[in-house]
């Protein structure tokens, strides 16, 4: 299935108005216990296709034409199933995908990409169940149907967990277990591969120093499997990976989804993403350590923004709400006043840049902040009050690590300031 992009008219929406259409949905119809798929793509043409195939699957749907329109749907309407372009009109589709991902209330949803894009490995490592690259048929569509009701099943999701020390398995146990998972031990390498090669999991847990077989050998051998998809893996080396080790891994990143975690509460972050597990449904201990590291004030303290603005009551506004969840906020009310600021807070980590300013815009800023060497990697988040895409596009082209229409939406926002920094 493939079709040339219709026209889409990118609309910036105020706050608490109706979504907007792009084409006609079921949202005025659905329930609470139907089976539901947010479609998010902006050719009409090839949603209108999605949406054929998604109701003869017995899913009611929503359809999205942009990143922003997603969000909003998904928070209000809490889909069983996402299905993502990543080349959308407003929000990098890889960048959307890991908003869903750090909000709690959307990051159990399963999402498989559907894009003319080559991000395959970005989009698994990031918690998509699947990946397609268009054109695409509806053999594989209907694949996808398969999948997301292999995901939305009751099944007992399983763990894999090879580690060869007893006591630190049995810790790891205790920290994961829930009524809806089962956790498969294996002590060493070639019993970890046997349960490989004759099971099927959802996840597994490697310890990369066992007594026979080395992670980078089991990961050797695992990367040679054929017969059917291997899950994904998460790395549980107890420390950030070592450069020589990172690069080792990167040999196998095309066919096994591997994740480093660094501690027991990162690791059990990366297995309820893998098993798209509600926040909800998790036992109350499991729950704490989750809601502690998505909280904004946690995931933002002690990091620096410059906010460069010179509409008084935008800066008032905006410092409060950054303040109030751990940024600490150096203003500035115009483009020099900005690379002054810079030059005499090396510890700055993000700029917002409004772009309509006296003296110099944020253009002009942008351009000069990214001359300088140093502030080659910056992330530059530019706000304007202009909703055309040819100045998203002058933005983008000229250095601006993301972009967002005024009026800001605070949760949104925060989201990617989020991302940016993580």
């Amino acid at each position: 299935v493939d079709s040339p992009a219709a026209e889409f008219v990118r609309v910036e929406l105020p706050l608490s108005h109706e979504i907007p259409f792009l084409i006609p949905d079921d949202r005025d119809v659905i329930s609470v216990d139907s089976r539901s798929v947010l479609i998010v793509e902006d050719d009409r043409s090839f949603a209108s296709v999605l949406k054929g195939i998604a109701h003869q699957k017995d899913y009611s749907c929503l359809v999205a034409g942009n990143g922003q329109c997603a969000l909003q749907l998904a928070k209000k309407y809490s889909p069983s199933a996402i299905l993502l372009d990543v080349n959308l009109p407003d929000i990098d589709g890889l960048k959307l995908l890991s908003l869903f991902k750090q909000d709690l209330n959307t990051r159990h949803i399963p999402v498989h990409v559907i894009t003319g894009r080559e991000c395959m490995g970005e989009s698994l490592a990031q918690g998509a169940v699947g990946f397609l690259h268009k054109p695409t048929d509806s053999e594989e569509i209907d694949n996808v149907f398969a999948i997301f009701d292999h995901y939305l099943s009751d099944r007992n999701k399983r763990i894999l967990l090879i580690e060869d020390n007893q006591q630190y398995r049995s810790s790891l146990i205790k920290l994961l277990e829930n009524k809806d998972v089962s956790i498969i031990e294996a002590a060493t390498g070639k019993e970890g591969i046997k349960q490989l090669k004759n099971n099927d999991f959802d996840c597994v847990i490697l310890d990369m120093q066992l007594p026979d077989v080395s992670g980078e050998e089991i990961l050797r051998q695992l990367s040679q499997f054929k017969t059917k998809p291997l899950p994904p893996i998460i790395i549980n080396t107890g420390k950030e990976l070592s450069e020589d080790l990172f690069k080792e891994l990167n040999k196998y990143t095309e066919e096994i989804i591997i994740k480093g975690t660094e501690s027991a509460e990162r690791l059990l972050d990366e297995v309820t993403l893998f098993l798209h597990q509600a926040e909800s449904n998790l036992p109350d201990n499991q729950r704490k350590t989750l809601q502690m590291l998505h909280d904004d004030s946690v995931a933002l303290q002690g990091y620096t923004v410059l906010m460069v603005d010179d509409d008084l009551r935008n800066c008032f506004a905006l410092t409060n709400l950054l303040e109030g969840h751990g940024l600490e906020v150096i203003v500035a009310e115009n483009g020099q006043v900005a690379l002054d600021r810079l030059a005499q807070h090396p510890q700055i980590d993000l700029v917002l840049m409004d772009i309509m300013m006296p003296v110099m815009d944020g253009y002009e800023a942008i351009e000069k902040i990214r001359a300088q060497e140093q502030y080659l990697n910056l992330p530059i988040i530019a706000l304007t009050a202009k909703a055309m895409a040819e100045d998203k596009r002058r933005c983008l082209e000229i250095g601006a690590s993301d972009y967002m229409n005024k009026p800001i939406d605070n949760d949104r926002l925060l989201s990617l300031i989020k991302v940016t920094l993580h």
